[in-house]
């Protein structure tokens, strides 16, 4: 059945059919569920993409994520997800698949533009009103991404040539507040386990511990600062290293959970108390984290409030909107559990 056949058996004309179905037009409520049972009854289907011919609006975002298995992919994706469903929008997702071809290799990404530029011809496609591209790890893409014909927004990664709208999060102030925590705890020797040296976000938090340090009239011991590479191996290196110290840290800040978990198993392996003879403090709030034990203290990402500011951002753009800041930067949580011990 098609509107018209619905227009006549209602005993309406067409537009107002048209009008119910959109939610537009001054139709009675009695005469909009009179059509809306017919339409129910029928099993019509409007034809969305005759209706984006004729509007010009496909009432569609396309979600481009560099690799749909990164731990915070599927959050970010929920939060734009809900968003748009919210405000009548549909998603089409691709997922490039980026994770097994370049590890933690992330600069090398801009080897498969190709895939990428295959993701935009997607969506092109589809005609979908906007992208938003989720990144693998927080990082610049500006170099990465060609311009695109329809508005478009970065998650997760930004953009330093200023072409692009981005949602991000700050790295630093949650660090800081993570130290000081231990500070609070009497914690005055503490340890580093870093990320990756050519991640930006790894010197943001770098900056982070510093200034809490500085702020706290403490000194820096650099046989305290471990060198890591965001991965579970790394953490068990650093406690190696760690054990190999006549003078210890008494609390270690790790750039991710999972430089944490290792340094955790590899103390717990050799004896060693969490917190009571070292305490730990993780980033990320990675499921890994309700598995541990004692409890991780960590950092939480605002993963959700991310996708939803970027679906914001989004359609802002897309209904021509004045948009003041191409940058947001969301705050992260700091998350209290059982690994941080007083002195």
């Amino acid at each position: 059945m098609n509107m018209k056949e619905i227009a006549e058996k209602a005993g309406v004309s067409v537009a107002t059919v048209s009008y119910v179905l959109n939610g537009t037009g001054n139709v009675s409520q009695k005469k909009r569920e009179e059509i809306m049972q017919i339409v129910g009854e029928e099993g019509y289907v409007p034809n969305r993409i005759a209706k984006s011919l004729r509007t010009k609006k496909s009432n569609t975002i396309g979600i481009m994520v560099e690799d749909i298995t990164a731990f915070q992919t599927p959050r970010i994706i929920n939060g734009i997800n809900e968003y748009a469903e919210r405000h009548g929008y549909t998603v089409i997702l691709n997922d490039m698949g980026l994770l097994k071809r370049v590890g933690k290799d992330f600069e090398s990404i801009s080897r498969y533009k190709e895939i990428i530029e295959k993701g935009f011809q997607i969506f092109e496609r589809a005609q979908v009103d906007g992208i938003i591209y989720v990144a693998l790890h927080d990082r610049d893409v500006s170099q990465l991404l060609k311009p695109v014909g329809v508005p478009f927004v970065l998650a997760y990664c930004y953009d330093t040539g200023k072409k692009n709208y981005y949602v991000t999060y700050d790295n630093k102030n949650i660090t800081k507040k993570a130290v000081q925590h231990l500070i609070a705890n009497n914690h005055t020797d503490i340890g580093l386990i870093c990320g990756e040296e050519s991640s930006k976000p790894a010197h943001q938090r770098y900056e982070g511990f510093r200034e809490a340090m500085e702020e706290n009239h403490l000194t820096i011991n650099n046989d305290y600062i471990f060198p890591g590479d965001w991965e579970f191996e790394s953490g068990r290196l650093a406690y190696e290293r760690y054990k190999k110290l006549m003078s210890k840290p008494t609390a270690i800040f790790a750039m991710n959970d999972l430089m944490a978990v290792g340094f955790i198993d590899a103390a717990l392996d050799d004896g060693v108390r969490i917190p009571e003879d070292v305490s730990i403090i993780g980033f990320d709030n990675q499921e890994v984290c309700r598995f541990t034990r004692p409890r991780l203290t960590t950092v939480d990402l605002p993963l959700e409030a991310m996708g939803d500011e970027a679906g914001r951002l989004l359609l802002s753009l897309i209904h021509k909107e004045k948009v003041k800041e191409k940058k947001v930067v969301l705050d992260c949580r700091f998350v209290e559990k059982k690994s941080v011990a007083k002195r």
